[in-house]
């Protein structure tokens, strides 16, 4: 019985002895095999940081505005009689667009026309007697005052007259008229919309802390969304004198050239305001800076001057933190952390870790 438990103890202890002996083996010969692995490079493309001139800009929104333009009323009420203008057309200053009926006046002005006619005749006897002394200063008196009454009168009614005849304040572009022949029209009543679009104004807001950046004549560019390949340019031609309370934001002016009519007052613009040309700015594509929230951060290569079998190039990275600025479509303002000249990796960072091998490969475009 001494025997068998001696043959099945030693039995163990070989069996778990080679067990943990294995083990053990196992475990020295992977960690040899890690501490010398070197993973194989990873693809990467990359970028050069460039030195060149930057243009600022302030971003806003705003409202096409016409430089003239009114809603074409009369200033008394009266039957349409006549309408000039057909709608959508182009008409000039002074141009006849409506006429009420004003039989009524037209007759009135031929009776103190008469009574005008006459009253300078006796006005005109009356002095001739005078001088003879045939008759007294008060008569005199009489017949001018007549006469400058009867003038004032027909004036009156000439005024009353010419407001029945609805003419274009400026040339421009006229609307869809909301008026007929034969209807009865109220003093303020909109008959058409009257525009003077070859030159528009640009109405937009900006933030109070921006006041500083904006002045008279500074260039602004506007893009519309029904052109949106086309840009106007303009300038800024005033600035309000206070800040909204409510909102804390400026309200400015830009006018814009619009000789070709393709712009309408009342279309929803973008607007950029040019600031000051920053010169010497280092700047990179987007797709080089990985944003996080302790930090941004970029890949910089470090060239090893050896080149794969295909002919790309060899090298490792090290990561460094950056301070980056503006933003516009796929390019940042790096205002710190790297040099101009330097190699940066721009698209492949998320298989990378400081100090990792690379090879590059710009063939594929971003």
């Amino acid at each position: 019985m001494a025997k068998r438990i001696t043959f099945t103890l030693i039995g163990l202890l070989i069996i778990f002895g080679g067990i943990f002996g294995w083990y053990g083996v196992r475990q020295y010969f992977m960690k040899k095999y890690f501490a010398t692995f070197t993973p194989p490079p990873q693809t990467v493309s990359v970028a050069t940081a460039k030195l060149e001139s930057w243009q600022p800009f302030l971003y806003a929104v705003g409202n096409l505005k016409a430089v003239d333009g009114v809603e074409i009323s009369s200033e008394v009420s009266g039957q349409v009689k006549v309408i000039y203008f057909k709608s959508g057309e182009l008409v000039k200053q002074g141009q006849a667009l409506i006429q009420l009926d004003d039989a009524s006046e037209q007759a009135q002005l031929k009776d103190i026309n008469a009574q005008l006619q006459l009253a300078k005749v006796n006005d005109h006897r009356t002095k001739k007697l005078f001088t003879q002394g045939a008759t007294s200063q008060a008569s005199v008196d009489d017949s001018s005052s007549k006469s400058k009454q009867l003038q004032a009168n027909y004036e009156n009614i000439s005024s009353a007259i010419a407001k029945k005849l609805i003419r274009a304040p400026f040339s421009g572009k006229i609307g869809i008229k909301q008026v007929n022949v034969g209807q009865y029209i109220s003093p303020g009543f909109s008959c058409a919309s009257l525009q003077s679009a070859h030159v528009l104004n640009v109405h937009f807001s900006l933030p109070q802390q921006e006041i500083s950046k904006i002045a008279l004549k500074q260039e602004v560019l506007v893009i519309s969304d029904a052109y949106p390949e086309l840009t106007f340019k303009g300038s800024v031609t005033a600035i309000d004198s206070k800040v909204d309370e409510s909102t804390r934001t400026i309200q400015a002016q830009a006018t814009i050239d619009n000789k070709e009519n393709k712009l309408l007052p009342g279309m929803f613009v973008s607007a950029k305001i040019l600031l000051p040309i920053i010169p010497n700015t280092i700047t990179l594509p987007q797709t080089a800076i990985t944003y996080t929230l302790y930090g941004d951060a970029a890949f910089l290569v470090n060239l090893k001057g050896q080149k794969t079998a295909t002919g790309e190039d060899l090298g490792t990275v090290s990561r460094i933190l950056v301070k980056t600025g503006e933003k516009r479509d796929n390019t940042v303002v790096i205002l710190d952390g790297i040099k101009a000249g330097d190699t940066i990796v721009s698209s492949g960072q998320l298989k990378l870790i400081d100090g990792s091998s690379i090879v590059i490969n710009n063939s594929v475009k971003l």
